[in-house]
């Protein structure tokens, strides 16, 4: 049993040393936190929400005042004729050609307008206020999905490694397997067949080692991109204790409550449907009047010399305007076009209505399935631990017996195999339980508790 407890230690233990460069040694809290920090779909995520917060921003100056300043210098250099009759300038019957204006008109102007009843302004208000609370939402479940992803791949790595370990464990009991059948045949105690057969073993096993190292790297690769790592950069993944998995699987495991209204899935589209509703309110704002107050004074010049604006005296006419009023702007007829806009939005909650029944089934059945796979995981772990204690006995019998030489190479190898097959299986089940407890979790609205486990 001493030797069992080891194999099952290192069937999930990863060790982290003999690498040339320097490592980070990173747990899966360590992993989560550098994602949470790293990763670019939720760098994109935070941009966005700068971006809402900016719309609030903008969709609050509508209702504040609008103040423009305006200036303009012009030079008639060539002034505008009219024709005055005769009878004007004392000389009837004929007409005389006059230039109206001066050449110089240099203008400054301030105008302000205020919004005293527009519906859509401050509508669209509204709208950038839940839109702030949209992104920050999205936001969430992009972390949530980074996540549930990160913690995937790290169990995936975990699995690999212990079966790199089991792997290891096999081909030095083959080798050694090798060198003393290889020793029998030499002596004429064993056949050529029996060397070659444990030969050919030894290489598949290799094999499959190769195998599981090259996926390792993929896995690790894409762990790094995950978590928003450059993927020269070194790091190893700490060991998962034993003792904590198998204390979880001695007991009852409860799951978490199901609640819809925590899922970050349906509070996006309680937002999106308001969202829907103000925009149908802003495109019905279209048929209210609009109501705003505006001011404005301007100080004009006039003067058929340059030099003159500048110096007192001089032939210069300066004079100021001003005037404020309020100004009603009432819509009659745009072709129908406010009409589609309404309809279209109604078209959009509908849509949407259904989005969010279907999403309700869809997360219901997730979390029901999620927790079925769970208490299967944890009965598939209790029949594995058994099931690799009794293949470890088998193996050990056989194995003493081939020495004694009472029983076959096929049996030796036979016992072999079925222990590496139950080794993997328990490790496969160790993984299962992890993947199925991450999904419970997600379904539950709780993956975030990950950060503090």
């Amino acid at each position: 049993m001493k030797r069992l407890k080891f194999l099952l230690i290192a069937a999930i233990t990863l060790l982290s040393a003999g690498m040339a460069n320097a490592q980070q040694v990173l747990s899966l809290q360590d992993c989560l936190r550098f994602a949470l920090d790293n990763n670019q779909n939720i760098a994109i995520k935070k941009y966005e929400q700068l971006e809402g917060d900016q719309k609030v921003v903008q969709a609050r100056s509508q209702a504040l005042p609008q103040v423009n300043g305006n200036a303009n210098f012009t030079d008639n250099f060539k002034k505008q004729v009219i024709v005055l009759p005769g009878e004007l300038t004392g000389n009837p019957g004929t007409t005389t050609a006059v230039q109206m204006g001066t050449t110089y008109n240099p203008t400054a102007s301030v105008d302000v307008s205020q919004q005293l009843l527009n519906v859509g302004v401050f509508t669209a208000l509204k709208a950038a206020e839940t839109g702030r609370h949209y992104y920050t939402l999205n936001t969430q479940l992009t972390e949530e999905q980074v996540i549930n992803q990160v913690a995937q791949m790290y169990y995936q790595i975990c699995a690999t490694k212990a079966s790199i370990k089991i792997l290891n464990i096999t081909i030095q009991n083959l080798e050694k397997l090798v060198a003393s059948t290889d020793g029998q045949y030499k002596s004429g105690l064993a056949r050529k067949i029996d060397l070659q057969r444990i030969q050919v073993k030894l290489t598949n096993t290799k094999t499959q080692l190769t195998e599981k190292e090259n996926q390792l790297v993929i896995l690790g690769n894409n762990l790094k991109l995950s978590m928003g790592m450059q993927p020269g950069q070194e790091i190893a993944i700490a060991e998962i204790p034993l003792k904590d998995i198998e204390q979880k699987v001695s007991s009852d495991v409860a799951v978490a409550a199901f609640n819809l209204s925590n899922l970050t899935e349906m509070k996006i589209l309680d937002v999106q449907k308001d969202l829907y509703t103000l925009q149908k309110k802003a495109s019905q704002a279209e048929y209210y009047p609009k109501l705003s107050a505006f001011a404005n004074y301007s100080y004009n010049g006039m003067s058929n010399s340059f030099g003159d604006m500048f110096k007192n005296g001089g032939s210069d006419v300066w004079y100021g305007t001003g005037a404020f009023g309020l100004r009603l702007s009432v819509p009659i007829f745009d072709g129908f076009n406010r009409r589609s806009k309404v309809a279209m939005d109604k078209i959009a909650l509908k849509k949407l209505a259904q989005q969010k029944e279907y999403t309700e089934i869809s997360l219901n059945a997730s979390y029901n399935s999620a927790k079925l796979t769970l208490y299967n995981t944890l009965n598939a772990i209790r029949s594995q631990q058994e099931n690799v204690s009794l293949a470890d006995e088998v193996y050990q019998s056989s194995s003493q017996n081939y020495n004694l030489g009472i029983a076959s190479l096929t049996d030796l190898l036979d016992a072999e195999n079925s222990f590496e097959d139950a080794q993997n299986a328990y490790t496969q089940a160790l993984l299962n339980y992890k993947l199925a407890e991450l999904e419970t979790l997600k379904a539950t609205g709780n993956i975030k508790t990950l950060l503090n486990n």
